[in-house]
């Protein structure tokens, strides 16, 4: 089984960070588009999205090269410093908070696992012990300044049981030779599993609700995904016959 988390060894500075979400915090944080996972305790500030956008931080566009710095991040001289240390290629970059008392529920995201060649990090820059990850059903607290992967394929959610918002930078990158390095000489355990939709979180028993979320979200990206994904049940379906 592939790890469902992954502590890498960088470490940041704690205090920087909340100076740069200190200027942040008065802008227009976006409720996150999976509303039902939250009930709007759930909200983000993007730093790097599709065209640089400040009202959109939605990471479904699959071309890297779309995705810029917005004005947040130009105005976040550790936070460009922090993703400017990772050497491969970046996709998108998001400050993510969970209000105090709130809960992201359990969910799945798609094709973000080292395996995948997408993987999405975790920097804390303001949390409580009592902030916990249960990522394939496994809990896990990430502490702050650290920087955590998590196999976000796998089904997740987040309990904020502390009186603080909780706020990540969560980076989303493709896998190079740098960051393979990294994993592996850190102790990641590399896997090769072959999963039915190329997904440890996505089985024939959550595919439909898989599809009709994909089809809510739109766009040309998401419904050809769940095109790809009704093809493969059906596929299975007439096997089993």
């Amino acid at each position: 089984m592939t790890d469902a988390y992954h502590k890498l060894p960088l470490t940041f500075d704690i205090p920087q960070l909340k100076q740069d979400l200190a200027r942040l915090q008065n802008n227009n944080w976006l409720t996150h588009i999976n509303k039902n996972a939250h009930n709007g305790g759930w909200t983000s500030l993007p730093l790097r999205s599709v065209d640089g956008q400040i009202n959109n931080s939605i990471v479904v566009e699959t071309n890297p090269d779309r995705y810029q710095s917005t004005l947040y991040l130009e105005q976040s001289s550790y936070l460009q410093k922090v993703l400017g240390g990772f050497r491969c290629q970046l996709i998108s970059a998001r400050l993510m908070s969970l209000k105090a008392g709130q809960e992201i529920r359990r969910h799945t995201d798609m094709d973000l696992c080292f395996e995948d060649g997408c993987v999405r990090l975790h920097i804390p820059i303001q949390t409580h012990p009592d902030v916990t990850f249960i990522i394939n059903d496994q809990p896990i607290h990430f502490a702050e300044g650290e920087c955590w992967y998590m196999n976000a394929n796998y089904p997740h959610q987040v309990n904020n049981h502390s009186k603080t918002d909780r706020v990540h930078l969560v980076i989303d990158c493709l896998v190079n030779d740098w960051l393979e390095t990294l994993f592996l000489q850190s102790g990641y355990k590399k896997d090769i599993v072959v999963y039915k939709y190329g997904n440890p979180g996505i089985t024939d028993d959550n595919i439909w609700q898989v599809i009709e979320q994909l089809e809510q979200i739109g766009g040309e990206t998401a419904l050809e995904i769940a095109s790809n994904y009704r093809a493969i049940w059906l596929q299975g379906a007439l096997h089993t016959k």
